[in-house]
């Protein structure tokens, strides 16, 4: 270890504003630290320690993929020399001691967190660091890195003569370059070996590596045409001065995003990416549902496919948005079916898969690729049920509603049908028409209150839907070969 000079850290959280709140908190070279890097969960953390070999870790507890908890003890057994700093929502005594047991050195609770309290427990660590000396305030200046990774993140910051004359070449520009995606194990600079000028580097996080790139000319796609095929670039406009580096990272932030439209690109800049679509039209989702209402799947399906094509192209919305918006499509249309009597069990079985899918996905093509599948297995439940389906819901229909004065007019306009295609329709589809099913349905339900021998049959003429109690009589001994009367003295009879 150094026995004297700046106190590297690494923070470890998966909410990027928390990560930004504690770079911020602080004056960390002034106070003899410097954050080397960041980390989403334990599983990247651990990778970032083998390369940037820090003396704190600050970590979150609760984290995907790999928790704090797990991090801490990886961290205690394989290298203990690391000091551990816990921030955490939890004040749960079982937490806090399994916190200590990894050999943590002091556990922060986030309402608690402040400027003093996090300069305390880093003090605290850095002390306890072995054969390290920790500088006192003033004792260390910033160094070029330091001041480079301040100015991009945003902060007013003065250089040294000495420290211009390292950027002598006309332009500056700031790279962002995936270390996760390129697996070949190459330095970056080793790709761009033959360009005349200077790279820098300000700040390593999870997945990224930002840099300064000081030349003669300004990078183009073609310069990085040598990366490996996984990974990528994304870069700012050029600039002539130094100090026009401060607010870089918002600019590169930007840019990173738009990976998510476009995956297949190596190298991504404002000056190549496409002019963005003109005013963002919203889906009719009323219209979506009313032509799935009315069985019209396949226009209902070839609009939402339209309105995402164009989602596609406007690669400044939104990610979180655009995937929300997918898998709300995706519930309503699960809802919908099951309130239109489709089979949805395995639908439901494994929508929250397919919600998953949606969420982790890196790019739109792989979140799109998701919702295809889900809907080819809608439109497979439909085309199977589409027959059985339609005659199923007009006789759930029926018997909901046989109680009621019922009349063939009346579900044709339920069902968005005109009388005489319904009339066809059921008379196709079935034994007996319209007409027949609906007082077989009625009669069956007048035998069962029959049974009851309180209920008069007059009353249980209008409880079955049957306005006229002659009528009644008539298509009960047409279908039972009693009247009523003569069926529940035989019931009491047997």
């Amino acid at each position: 270890m150094d026995t004297k000079g700046l106190c590297r850290t690494l923070i470890v959280d998966d909410e990027i504003l928390i990560r930004q709140g504690i770079k911020h908190y602080l004056n960390w070279e002034k106070e003899g630290f410097t954050i080397v890097g960041e980390a989403s969960n334990g599983k990247e953390a651990l990778e970032l320690i083998e390369s940037l070999n820090p003396h704190i870790v600050i970590t979150d507890v609760v984290m995907p993929i790999m928790d704090g908890e797990a991090l801490t003890r990886i961290v205690n057994e394989k290298y203990p020399h690391i000091g551990l700093i816990v921030l955490s929502s939890f004040s749960e005594f079982d937490y806090v001691r399994s916190a200590f047991q990894n050999g943590v050195i002091d556990y922060i609770l986030k309402p608690k967190l402040n400027a003093e309290v996090l300069l305390k427990a880093l003090r605290l660590a850095a002390g306890q660091l072995e054969g390290f000396h920790l500088s006192s305030e003033g004792e260390h200046e910033q160094t070029l890195k330091d001041k480079l990774r301040c100015l991009y993140e945003g902060t007013d910051v003065s250089f040294e003569e000495e420290e211009t004359s390292y950027f002598p070449y006309k332009y500056f520009q700031v790279l962002s370059y995936s270390l996760e995606a390129d697996k070949t194990g190459n330095p970056f600079h080793e790709y761009i070996a033959n360009q005349d000028g200077n790279l820098t580097s300000i700040l390593t996080t999870s997945n990224l590596h930002i840099y300064l790139w000081n030349g003669n000319q300004m990078f183009s796609e073609d310069v990085f045409s040598r990366l490996p095929k996984s990974s990528s670039v994304c870069s700012t406009g050029a600039f002539d001065d130094l100090l026009e580096l401060k607010g870089k990272q918002k600019e590169i932030e930007k840019l990173e995003s738009y990976r998510f439209f476009f995956p297949e690109k190596l190298y991504l800049s404002e000056d190549i990416l496409p002019l963005p679509p003109g005013e963002r039209k919203v889906f009719q989702l009323d219209r979506f549902i009313e032509e799935c209402k009315r069985d019209n799947f396949q226009e209902a399906f070839s609009y939402l496919e339209e309105h995402i094509g164009q989602m596609v192209l406007d690669y400044q919305q939104d990610i979180v948005e655009y995937k929300a918006f997918l898998n709300n499509i995706m519930f309503n249309l699960i809802v919908l079916l099951g309130n239109m009597n489709y089979q949805t069990e395995e639908l439901e079985k494994k929508k929250y898969t397919y919600f998953q899918q949606v969420g982790q996905s890196t790019d739109v093509y792989a979140a799109n690729q998701t919702v295809e599948s889900f809907l080819k297995e809608v439109k497979r439940i439909v085309e199977t049920e589409e027959g059985q389906g339609h005659m199923r819901k007009l006789t759930d229909y029926i018997k909901a509603h046989y109680h009621e004065s019922l009349s063939l007019s009346d579900i044709a306009n339920h069902f968005h049908f005109s009388p005489s295609y319904l009339s066809n329709y059921f008379s196709a589809n079935s034994k007996e028409g319209f007409s027949e099913y609906l007082n077989r349905v009625r009669i069956e339900a007048a035998i069962t209150l029959l049974r009851q021998n309180d209920i008069p049959i007059s009353k249980i003429s209008e409880q079955v839907g049957f306005s006229d109690h002659s009528y009644f009589c008539r298509v009960f001994k047409k279908q039972t070969s009693y009247s009523p009367s003569q069926y529940r003295r035989k019931r009491i009879m047997s």
